[in-house]
């Protein structure tokens, strides 16, 4: 069959995935003031905004026990995350575009109290690091040769970014912060959806904290993720493997 033309995709990459502006931008939106505290346990702690069109988005922190560069491992190694996130069913990297960028095919899993049913995504996911805090982005692309999936709803993320800071006490801790803003798409009340979106959020903080709980075993020492560059590197290249945080 045709394989999929991506270069549409990448070629926009720099325009909507420059993660320091777009996590800037989103901070700013994301000010304290006229945000609501949605949700507060095991240190999670989850505001909401309302942007125009009436969507609302939402951002979780909390502090996790490791530093940044050993969540950026994990979470970028995306074909392996439904091993330790049983919201998720399978991710496949489509196509790498570079050491820093690719594109993804993420199907969530059916899983017992899930409000919104499964959805698939394809996504462009880029990460970055400025100073010593590493970014995780990604949006919504659209192919022509890759069409929403029979059976399946397509969602879009948009654009969503995490933020990785080491703590200032010398733990080994790091901030952990997540910009969410999804389009679940289909025909569901915004009261489920509000329900549903930081919930996720806080289902997958947990399991990402066991998953960081386990350390480095050899199943998920095989493959390494590629090499954080800072701003005005040259970054190095190794083979990647895909992860989806929405």
């Amino acid at each position: 069959g045709a394989k999929p033309n991506f270069r549409s995709s990448v070629m926009c990459m720099p325009r909507h995935l420059k993660l320091y502006t777009c996590s800037t931008a989103m901070k700013k939106v994301f000010s304290l003031t006229g945000s609501k505290t949605l949700v507060s346990e095991n240190g999670d702690v989850i505001y909401s905004k309302v942007l125009s069109g009436d969507r609302k988005v939402f951002r979780l922190e909390t502090v996790l026990d490791a530093t940044p560069e050993e969540i950026h491992h994990i979470l970028w190694k995306v074909e392996e995350m439904h091993q330790w996130n049983p919201s998720i069913k399978n991710i496949k990297v489509l196509k790498q575009a570079g050491p820093e960028t690719m594109v993804t095919h993420e199907v969530s899993a059916e899983t017992a109290g899930n409000l919104i049913g499964q959805r698939d995504f394809l996504s462009v996911r880029h990460f970055s690091r400025q100073e010593s805090c590493i970014y995780l982005g990604g949006a919504a692309t659209h192919l022509e040769t890759f069409p929403p999936q029979k059976g399946f709803v397509r969602a879009e993320d948009g654009p969503t970014c995490i933020i990785i800071e080491p703590l200032a006490d010398d733990t080994g801790r790091s901030h952990f912060t997540w910009l969410l803003n999804m389009d679940v798409k289909g025909w569901l009340p915004k009261s489920i959806v509000n329900q549903a979106l930081p919930r996720a959020q806080v289902d997958f903080t947990r399991c990402l904290r066991r998953r960081l709980a386990e350390g480095p075993t050899q199943r998920h020492t095989n493959h390494h993720p590629p090499t954080v560059s800072r701003a005005g590197q040259t970054p190095h290249t190794h083979s990647l493997t895909h992860t989806h945080w929405s």
